[in-house]
């Protein structure tokens, strides 16, 4: 009886390869899919690499000298965490050192209390971030 069934497993399979050798895909969907799908193309080509996100502000200041005292902070700052991104932006009248590039305000806030201790002016700001390097890039940048 299992000899039976064996063989009827064979032959069906032997069947189906020799269908699946001139099989076809047709494939049958809703235009609302085909508009969305060209949507999320589109929107991915205008991609300017930035998204809404957070960073950890740490200077700010007018003055004469404020643009050299953000290059100052900046540049100590990146030789404490060369990994961190780091950014000096004016917005008249002030200069502003911000850095990282958070998708949370959890985690830009968890990174403040981090450099607190150092920089005890600082605070989370929103702000338009780069993509993070995901762990496995970080990793690979070794």
């Amino acid at each position: 009886m299992d000899f039976i069934y064996s063989m009827i497993c064979v032959l069906f399979l032997m069947l189906c390869k020799i269908n699946s050798a001139n099989a076809q895909v047709d494939v049958i969907s809703q235009q609302a899919i085909i508009t969305l799908t060209e949507q999320h193309i589109s929107s991915n080509k205008n991609f300017d690499g930035k998204l809404k996100g957070y960073r950890v502000q740490i200077f700010f200041d007018s003055g004469n000298n404020s643009r050299i005292q953000a290059t100052n902070i900046r540049n100590e700052f990146a030789s404490r965490f060369p990994k961190i991104s780091t950014y000096i932006i004016f917005k008249e009248p002030n200069f502003r050192v911000r850095v990282g590039d958070f998708r949370t305000r959890s985690d830009a806030r968890g990174f403040q209390q981090l450099i607190v201790p150092m920089y005890p002016q600082s605070f989370v700001v929103k702000d338009d971030i780069y993509y993070p390097k995901h762990i496995y890039e970080q990793n690979n940048d070794k």
